[in-house]
């Protein structure tokens, strides 16, 4: 069980030192995510791989793969996690704090996605960077409504937020 959470350490790591690098690198220094340009490069010099970022693709992740269920965006979406707007300022958003937050939460997100979903949201690197590219998008997200939700999806949608003070305390269902 310590290899796991060493492992999970390890990971959360080099996902942080990778979007350090793609906040510090900008466009100018990243290189857009392909097999030629990762197979390309030399080990000696290494290179940061930026994944090009999609917020359209970002914001058909954040409904497909079931964030929605508990995190809403523009009050569209679930109440048990918190909302994920952008800035209401237009500022800029902070992605190591946000993955400082993910991570913080990562236990409960787990066992709420294995309670409601049977099963962990996995995501690759190229689909979170989309995710963050549209938790990101003011624009994107106001346009973000209703109509953008499969009936489905919201009839699953948590109303109610889940209290983690003595452990999970699952909410009753009306």
């Amino acid at each position: 069980r310590d290899w796991k959470r060493t492992a999970r350490r390890y990971i959360a790591a080099v996902a942080g030192m990778a979007v350090w690098g793609m906040v510090a690198a900008g466009p100018a220094g990243a290189q857009p995510a392909s097999s030629e340009a990762a197979s390309a490069a030399d080990r000696s010099d290494p290179r940061l791989v930026v994944p090009m970022l999609d917020s359209d693709r970002g914001k058909r992740l954040f409904v497909d793969k079931g964030c929605i269920l508990c995190h809403s965006v523009n009050g569209v979406g679930g109440l048990a996690g918190p909302a994920l707007d952008a800035p209401e300022d237009g500022g800029y958003v902070d992605l190591m704090d946000f993955m400082a937050r993910m991570w913080r939460g990562a236990f409960a997100m787990i066992e709420l996605q294995g309670m409601e979903l049977g099963y962990q949201i996995d995501f690759s690197g190229p689909e979170l960077a989309d995710m963050a590219a549209f938790l990101a998008d003011k624009e994107k997200q106001e346009r973000f409504g209703d109509e953008d939700v499969p009936d489905l999806i919201r009839d699953m949608f948590i109303r109610t937020p889940y209290e983690l003070e003595d452990g999970l305390q699952v909410p009753s269902r009306p």
